[in-house]
């Protein structure tokens, strides 16, 4: 009789270790978490969550919307205290069965209210282009260009007259290095380069090496770059997220390239110009126009038939784009013979 009552105590010892490990982790949630992309969610309409469980009894929940919390609210309005456009992250946390709870992860994406305006061009005049160049960074300022070339063993910073290709001063960088995008800060050239994580730091007036810095964890490559009114640093690094420092590369902010219905990913060269970001679009014949406060893309073009004029290679891309003044910007691309004076419109 004593071993029965002991077999029916550890039984029962088993079966409450059973239920506890039921009624904690082992529950099961199902949600709707993985199909919250599949309509556009826009600012204004609400974050559709579903979630509902068989065997546990929900009790309350909360939502951590990009640090805001709300209680027993699925259907929440986005907006832009809450959300941003691009990627938003949340939290679920259920509480269940009296004193448990777990948490579920889960993110959506923002697209812009207002489709992108048609962005077109008309070519003013044309100026010769270095054809060896592999234009990664392209700067006019008062009748001058400064432009990083790309290419492991090639790359090089240069300077030259608008109209000359010939170089009034170059430095080359070391044959490890692939240079990319630069940006101009009180009278210093940022360099960046493609994945050896270096930056490098030139007089403006010389071209000669003043320094070096590492190039930020936030940056996962390095691209284009620009420099903002406030004497900030822009940078894009393939992602479709833009990346903003002071000048000495610390980290403020970042907007994702958002339009109607697209997140840009491989934002390529940048210029800052008339409170915008214009950009390139890597294997893209396109140019954007971003808003820098937020990432939404203001206007689209296509560019096609420039680079149909200067295709000689599949690397004779589109990627150049230098504001001269108003509406008025030079377009030149990666092994080009022409750099184009244009007038941009939308």
């Amino acid at each position: 009789m004593l071993q029965k009552k002991v077999m029916y105590r550890l039984f029962f010892i088993f079966a409450l270790t059973l239920i506890s490990c039921k009624n904690d982790e082992s529950i099961s949630i199902s949600t709707n978490f993985d199909r919250l992309d599949d309509n556009p969610l826009r600012f204004e309409g609400k974050l559709p969550l579903e979630f509902s469980s068989e065997d546990a009894k929900i009790d309350s929940y909360s939502v951590k919307l990009n640090d805001k919390v709300y209680n027993n609210q699925k259907n929440i309005v986005l907006d832009t205290v809450n959300s941003k456009l691009g990627l938003n992250y949340f939290v679920l946390t259920v509480n269940y069965n009296g004193k448990y709870h777990k948490e579920i992860d889960g993110q959506f994406t923002i697209f812009s209210n207002v489709k992108e305006k048609k962005l077109t061009y008309k070519i003013i005049q044309e100026y010769p282009h270095n054809p060896q160049l592999f234009t990664e960074g392209f700067i006019y300022k008062n009748g001058i260009i400064y432009e990083s070339s790309g290419q492991y063993g090639k790359s090089q910073l240069v300077k030259y007259a608008l109209g000359s290709e010939t170089f009034s001063q170059s430095v080359k960088n070391d044959p490890n290095i692939f240079g990319e995008g630069i940006s101009i800060v009180n009278g210093k050239i940022y360099q960046l380069s493609y994945r050896e994580r270096k930056g490098f730091i030139y007089d403006e007036a010389t071209l000669k090496p003043i320094g070096q810095f590492t190039l930020p964890p936030s940056i996962a490559e390095g691209w284009g770059s620009t420099t903002l009114s406030d004497g900030g640093i822009v940078v894009s690094d393939s992602t479709p997220t833009l990346k903003f420092f002071d000048d000495k590369f610390n980290f403020i902010k970042s907007v994702t390239v958002t339009g109607y219905d697209t997140v840009y990913s491989q934002v390529n060269e940048l210029e800052y110009a008339n409170g915008c970001i214009y950009s390139n679009v890597f294997g893209n014949n396109s140019i954007l126009v971003i808003d820098p406060k937020t990432g939404e893309v203001l206007a689209k073009g296509d560019f096609t038939e420039l680079v149909n004029k200067n295709k000689t290679n599949e690397e004779a891309v589109l990627n150049g784009i230098a504001h001269i003044s108003g509406n008025t910007f030079l377009i030149t691309g990666k092994f080009w013979s022409k750099i184009y004076k244009v007038e941009l419109i939308y």
